[in-house]
Parts: C-alpha cells; sequence; structure tokens
C-alpha cells in the first residue's frame, strides 16, 4: 500500500509527519464486562496513529484533511487486503474534531446520551469541551 502527500513551499517546513502501533496483550477484551469503547468486542484491533505536527496555523484545515484522507486509505486498504477491520472504532483520544460518536461507540450512541440526559440534564460537563451526546 502507497500513500502519498505532497508537501510543497516555505509553509509545510516545519511539518513532521509520525506513525505510531501500540500493541497489547490479545486478551485484552476477554474479561470484565461490555463497556461503550470499544462498541464492538469481537476481536481485538490495536490502535495506530497518523501524527502531523505543523506550527503555522492557516494549514489547520489542509493537515485535518491530510489526515482524514490517510485514515480512509488505510481504512479502504486493510478491507481490500482482506483485514477485518469493519468493526474497528476510532479511538476517541486520538479521533479528529467532527468525527461523527458512532464512528467512536457505534451502537452505544443512543445508550450513552440517555445515560448523559439522566445525569447531567443541563450538559454541564458540555462547558468542558470534547465530543457532545
Amino acid at each position: 500500500m502507497w500513500i502519498h502527500s505532497q508537501f510543497w513551499g516555505p509553509q509545510y517546513a516545519n511539518v513532521t509527519v509520525g506513525v505510531s502501533l501500540e500493541f497489547f496483550d490479545s486478551s485484552l477484551f476477554s474479561h470484565g464486562s461490555g463497556s461503550a469503547y470499544p462498541p464492538d468486542r469481537s476481536h481485538v484491533i490495536f490502535q495506530s496513529d497518523i501524527i502531523i505536527e505543523w506550527f503555522n496555523p492557516s494549514l489547520d484545515e489542509t493537515m485535518a484533511s491530510v489526515l482524514h484522507n490517510i485514515s480512509g486509505t488505510i481504512r479502504a486498504a486493510a478491507l481490500a487486503d482482506g483485514q477485518n477491520v469493519s468493526c474497528a472504532a476510532k479511538y476517541v483520544n486520538f479521533a479528529l474534531y467532527g468525527t461523527p460518536l458512532e464512528d467512536i461507540y457505534g451502537g452505544n450512541v443512543d445508550r450513552l446520551r440517555t445515560i448523559r440526559a439522566a445525569i447531567d440534564p443541563e450538559e454541564v460537563i458540555g462547558l468542558a469541551g470534547g465530543w457532545k451526546f
């Protein structure tokens, strides 16, 4: 699989790209009860991170677009290669802004909204930022 992004010009002089793969024991989800994340515990899929750092704020939208494109390309290539990543949820701590809650919590979104409404009807926790239920 080849992923190609070109960066030209002085505005890209301080752009850094990195990839991180995290490995855990394969029995990670074999104990305890189900939780909101990951929404599918049928098999373990270890997270990988694509990190792009930049210092020029005018590149914010461009770099977010690059990250979305790379993520989609990797997922499509894995599926085309026969890898079962259809249930791979995005990791909430690393998901880009604008990621749909369903991509993180799957079918648990309605349950989480119900819990939030019962515990925090005035949505005080929403004042802290983050993902909104």
